[in-house]
């Protein structure tokens, strides 16, 4: 996703606006994973291999994404 993309937030009318950033820290950790061929990391409040469903994510103002090959890894 690209750098600061406010959308809403589903299930809240559109009221909520979540910016979506590329974070560093969870570009490396999609890196991580991705040479470990594992899911998980500390430092992902959500990690997936493929897109995960955002509306899993707890609501906030920020999400950080990183990805590496199918791994992503979302920072609340």
């Amino acid at each position: 996703m690209p750098k600061h993309t406010p959308s809403a937030t589903p299930g809240d009318g559109g009221a909520a606006v979540t910016t979506w950033y590329t974070s560093p820290a969870a570009v490396a950790a999609a890196r991580r994973m991705a040479a470990a061929g594992v899911v998980g990391d500390p430092a992902c409040a959500m990690a997936a291999v493929g897109r995960p469903d955002p509306a899993l994510l707890p609501r906030t103002g920020r999400v950080g994404i990183g990805q590496s090959g199918d791994y992503t890894c979302l920072v609340a």
